[in-house]
């Protein structure tokens, strides 16, 4: 990415940071959303929230559709003179397109959320949601390392070159760069083979790899 390119991104997003910041509160609506991700218990599922939050902002009544961190809560940022009529029936429309059920978040819980949404960088649009998807790879890759080095611990001394070769192949099918339906498998084993010994491959494929099972056990995160 060029200076250039991050300048731009640095911008846009720093914009759309500055309007949460000043849009006026009762333009903000919470709701309790099911977008957490199946491979760890505190984190969003960019590759699902991506194309929702995509949808709802091409909602004509819509500003702004935001994710947190947890994959939790969607924030909701209403254009001008939406009236709470036209919201709930926006967000149940959405809802049954979605086929998901978005509970309204009011209270206390929604004034914490709103100190949240309005100061933390925690929150995610649709063109930032491939960011959840990056530590959701590293996560995957790091459950694998580890379980991979109680039966084999030499892994864990090649981790630097591993853990970056393999979370790229996770990575570029979460976000979508990797579309192709043949060859996911294959280029995920490939691009640990070339890296481990027979037993410390065989040991990462039967931590999870070779069923490309991403989902925590027991107490792991």
């Amino acid at each position: 990415m060029t200076s250039i390119h991050r300048c731009f991104l640095a911008l846009l997003f720093g914009a759309a940071t500055a309007w949460t910041q000043r849009a006026p509160a009762d333009l903000i609506s919470f709701y309790e959303v099911p977008l957490r991700c199946p491979a760890s218990r505190n984190l969003g599922c960019g590759s699902a929230a991506k194309p929702i939050l995509a949808a709802l902002e091409k909602n004509g009544k819509i500003q702004e559709a935001w994710l947190d961190h947890q994959g939790a809560t969607l924030g909701i940022v209403w254009k001008k003179g939406t009236t709470l009529a036209e919201r709930a029936a926006e967000i149940r429309s959405e809802a049954e397109q979605w086929h998901m059920s978005l509970p309204e978040l009011t209270g206390n819980l929604r004034d914490s959320i709103l100190t949240s949404f309005q100061s933390d960088k925690a929150w995610y649009r649709g063109g930032e949601v491939d960011q959840l998807s990056i530590e959701e790879a590293n996560i995957i890759v790091d459950r694998w390392i580890r379980r991979a080095a109680m039966k084999v611990p030499t892994i864990a001394g090649k981790s630097e070159s591993l853990k970056p070769a393999v979370a790229k192949v996770i990575r570029d099918r979460f976000t979508g760069k990797d579309t192709g339906s043949d060859g996911y498998p294959q280029r995920l084993q490939e691009s640990a083979r070339k890296i481990l010994t027979d037993a410390e491959f065989n040991a990462l494929m039967e931590a999870g790899m070779a069923k490309r099972d991403y989902r925590p056990a027991g107490d792991e995160q």
